[in-house]
């Protein structure tokens, strides 16, 4: 075998090498429906890496009773839920925010409920919480 036909079969080793290793290490994004429960609007919804130290821009808002479908890319994330800012008795403002890790590896549905609300989970079905406290006796 002449040089030039070496190296020509060492520089197509390099790129067989190197699309190996794209190929190996691009991500997977996985559907995440993700369904408010509760009877507020969620203003923002944020999903990322778990321990950034930046949430990212919002994946969305859910009016009550809404569902939306996003793409998120797998591995170990965060998902951060803010409601809209609600008027509490005595003047008093409040913005419930809930908040759930997971590992992403399957297409996944997410629930947004209140504490005080059943819901029914089954696989592939995670619920994320908005802690309700009883009102004051």
């Amino acid at each position: 075998m002449g040089r030039t036909a070496m190296q020509y079969h060492r520089r197509m080793l390099r790129f067989l090498v190197l699309g190996l290793l794209v190929a190996c290490s691009s991500a997977s994004y996985q559907t995440v429906k993700m369904v408010n429960r509760t009877p507020r609007a969620i203003e923002s919804i944020y999903v990322y890496p778990v321990g950034a130290t930046s949430h990212g821009a919002s994946r969305g808002n859910l009016a009550p009773g809404a569902t939306v479908d996003v793409q998120v890319k797998e591995g170990n994330v965060e998902v951060l839920a803010v409601a809209a800012e609600e008027q509490l008795e005595g003047g008093q403002r409040e913005r419930k925010q809930a908040t759930q890790i997971l590992e992403l590896r399957a297409p996944l549905e997410l629930v947004f409920h209140d504490s005080n609300q059943a819901i029914v989970e089954r696989p592939g079905t995670i619920g994320v919480v908005f802690r309700v406290l009883p009102p004051p006796q």
